[in-house]
């Protein structure tokens, strides 16, 4: 996989949300981990492309949220993952046209763009991971991408 794009709403340039686990298998091949959270995710990490997808009970078994640590990968047209948090909130906000909600967990922190469904995390003011899901409608109906988006 080459020149892979993060797009919000609709997942990677190689792989949509709203695919089931099966679709994600024979697209990617077995994950080099796979476990369960707390609130029944089921979440798959591939090791080479440094991802980790979740496919959520909540949504129809689908998957419907991914985090990204891979540095090759572009986000909006630029290589994000590793550069420092004052040029990244500079390029997204400019960008997604919206000012992001701030969380402090200690060792990181959490920027969270709610319209956009990204949450931005940083570590050592370097962005670690872009984390993205399915967009939501406001009547709280899952917006699955359509083939003419992916």
């Amino acid at each position: 996989m080459t020149n892979i794009k993060i797009l919000p709403g609709i997942g990677l340039s190689s792989i949509s949300f709203g695919l089931r686990k099966g679709e994600v298998l024979a697209l990617l091949g077995q994950p080099d981990k796979s476990y369960y959270t707390d609130s029944g995710c089921e979440r798959l990490q591939y090791a080479d492309l440094l991802i980790e997808l979740s496919i959520e009970p909540d949504n129809e078994n689908k998957f419907g949220w991914l985090e990204v640590f891979n540095p090759t990968f572009t986000f909006l047209g630029k290589r994000l993952i590793g550069k420092s948090k004052q040029i990244v909130l500079s390029d997204v906000t400019s960008a997604l046209g919206e000012n992001p909600s701030i969380s402090d967990y200690g060792s990181f922190e959490s920027y969270d763009f709610e319209e956009n469904m990204v949450e931005l995390q940083f570590r050592f003011e370097r962005l670690q991971s872009i984390n993205l899901g399915v967009f939501i409608s406001e009547s709280n109906e899952i917006l699955w991408p359509t083939k003419n988006e992916v």
